[in-house]
């Protein structure tokens, strides 16, 4: 099934992530000790101003005052100055390097570019007995109380820019009004990469991380950015750590080809106890907010809904999150999908509470999901080209949520629901020029 193949291909990368994230906190302190301070003007300290500048013009001699009297020429060697709580200013410019940030900052972009075309990234991890593994993301984010914004980030074969919490959640990160575009360059492009993130699984096409991507962070916020031509969108997961109580908002997230707009799985299967409770201090991604998006047209060229809540796995968790305010249309698979999985006796996962409400719902499933048929799914090979508004597939895992209050337009299918799913609300929803308005198989 299209839904469990996606998130299994997924769940296929979460054991390198855990390995990877338990010695990330080792190489980005080896990183930043060994940042270009030859790029420091000279007699100049570092900490005697909080504001430092950045730009291509700037010379060691410099007063870094201004961009006209910038003293740095790379964003890195003014983040690894710059004291915890500064500001660095980026001046007008294209800037051709990887940048980590692991202290409390603000990166402000002035007309400013970091292009990751033709960078070796230098964000090196050494695993035993395997070859060094290389974060291909442009910007990496490490800390708490960090700040990007105003800035085009592209062409990295990763992410965009990654936010991760390596010993722990990090929270306070404000990610906003920035251009995320062609990044996350796995949807084989190029099909020979080693990244990691980037594995192809049978006909799910490989994806780098998206161009936006948390892990294990709390409480902070994706606003204002245009997202478009990366593999896929947004995505927030929880290998390291739980993901919760950030607000993705006010973002234009389109034309992002092979995969979701916005994506919303558990990955750790650490999130439920043996009794299937959350274990929201471990894992689980939850109380997220999706709000006031314009989210259309991904996944076209592979396989992308709009939003998608799904779980890996035993024991992951993606719930109590919202969709609200968004205009959703275009996309490749349904407006909002959610898949519950078929699991052996005695395995849970949590995909509740992902309530729905309020959303303009456009035509969506542009290229078919043969999980909307009677019953589902549909044999292999059968052409499926119902568009659907709203989908909730499971296996036997019961979910409960609302719908409500959205109004759906121009689909055969304005909401679809399997066995086993109970939404609340339905008669609250709008429609127009729909075939058939709730389609409930219980």
């Amino acid at each position: 099934m299209i839904g469990e193949a996606m998130e299994s291909a997924r769940f296929a990368r979460t054991v390198a992530t855990l390995v990877v994230a338990a010695l990330v906190v080792g190489a980005v302190a080896a990183r930043g000790a060994g940042t270009a301070w030859a790029d420091v003007p000279a007699g100049h300290d570092p900490g005697d101003q909080s504001t430092l500048f950045v730009s291509p013009s700037a010379h060691p001699g410099h007063g870094d005052w201004s961009c006209n009297s910038a003293g740095f020429t790379t964003i890195g060697a003014a983040v690894s100055a710059a004291r915890p709580w500064a500001t660095v200013v980026v001046c007008d410019g294209t800037y051709h390097e990887q940048v980590v940030i692991p202290k409390p900052l603000s990166l402000e972009g002035r007309d400013a570019t970091i292009d990751e075309a033709g960078v070796a990234p230098g964000f090196v991890v050494n695993l035993p007995n395997t070859p060094p593994l290389t974060i291909f993301a442009g910007v990496v984010v490490t800390s708490s109380h960090v700040e990007v914004g105003d800035f085009t980030i592209k062409d990295a074969l990763g992410e965009g820019l990654l936010a991760a919490g390596l010993a722990g959640p990090i929270s306070d990160v404000d990610i906003n009004n920035n251009q995320v575009v062609h990044n996350d360059q796995g949807g084989g492009v190029p099909p020979s990469s080693t990244y990691f993130e980037c594995a192809a699984h049978g006909q799910i096409p490989g994806d780098c991380g998206e161009g936006i991507h948390f892990i294990g962070v709390a409480d902070s916020h994706i606003s204002g950015n245009y997202v478009s031509g990366n593999s896929g969108g947004i995505l927030l997961t929880d290998e390291t750590g739980p993901t919760h109580g950030n607000v993705i908002d006010g973002n234009v997230v389109t034309k992002n080809l092979f995969d979701c707009g916005i994506t919303v799985p558990g990955h750790n299967g650490n999130a439920l106890d043996a009794n299937g409770t959350p274990q929201p201090s471990v894992a689980g991604v939850y109380d997220n907010i999706i709000r006031g998006n314009r989210i259309t047209d991904n996944g076209t060229l592979g396989e992308g809904a709009g939003v998608l809540f799904a779980n890996a796995g035993p024991g992951t968790a993606s719930y109590d999150n919202l969709v609200t305010g968004n205009y959703i249309a275009g996309n490749e698979l349904a407006g909002v999908t959610m898949h519950a999985h078929t699991l052996p006796p005695g395995m849970l996962e949590d995909l509740n509470g992902n309530d729905v409400i309020g959303n303009w719902i456009g035509r969506n499933n542009a290229g078919g999901d043969p999980l909307d048929t009677a019953p589902p799914p549909a044999p292999p090979g059968t052409a499926d080209l119902v568009t659907t508004g709203v989908l909730v597939f499971s296996g036997g895992t019961p979910v409960t949520l609302r719908i409500a209050d959205n109004h759906v337009s121009d689909d055969a299918v304005g909401i679809w629901l399997s066995k086993a799913v109970t939404a609340h609300g339905l008669d609250d929803n709008s429609f127009d020029d729909v075939t058939t308005q709730v389609s409930a198989d219980n």
